[in-house]
């Protein structure tokens, strides 16, 4: 009995695990959880989304616009006339960034998901050096075109911005004439 006893006792005492077997184990958990964190790119994921928002948005100023054109013919004229949406540009309807009272048409105005002015044009539609913005409205009394950029690169290769019936290859367009230009 009293054999039994002890190593009872020594195999209780070899339950636990040592502090180098936690630190191993430790070890392997960290390098795991890095590799599938560079797998995943958390940060592409976050452009993608945010391109996705931007793709949605601009079908629905796409929407809000024709329809203010329907109802409004002829009221946006002049000739390259330039807005971008900015850090200081509100979404409500009747203060927003388009320029335009929208209010019979949408409560909110879509506005980028980042919304930080990061370029600005001129009034003849060239860019001022070192700033680029995503979303773009240039009308002139030939129509309208949205502009906006897209901040993935997998999303520039598959949505071929070439392929959207405009003439800037580096931006997503929509509009109603393809020769007004973006920035």
């Amino acid at each position: 009995m009293f054999i039994s006893a002890l190593n009872k006792r020594k195999l209780q005492l070899k339950l636990g695990f040592t502090l180098i077997e936690v630190l191993v184990v430790i070890g392997i958990l960290g390098i795991l959880a890095t590799v599938a964190l560079v797998a995943i790119n958390p940060a592409e994921a976050q452009k993608k989304a945010r391109d996705t928002a931007r793709l949605k948005d601009m079908a629905t100023l796409q929407a809000i616009i024709e329809q203010y054109y329907q109802d409004n013919p002829g009221t946006l004229t002049g000739l390259n006339a330039n807005k971008e949406s900015g850090p200081t540009v509100l979404k409500t309807c009747s203060t927003n960034w388009l320029g335009v009272n929208l209010c019979p048409y949408a409560n909110v105005i879509p506005v980028d998901p980042i919304n930080r002015a990061t370029s600005v044009t001129d009034s003849a539609g060239t860019a001022v050096p070192g700033t680029n913005a995503y979303y773009y409205f240039r009308y002139s009394t030939a129509g309208y075109k949205l502009c906006t950029y897209m901040e993935s690169a997998s999303n520039k290769e598959k949505i071929k911005m070439i392929n959207d019936g405009g003439n800037n290859d580096t931006n997503f367009e929509v509009f109603s004439a393809s020769t007004i230009t973006c920035p």
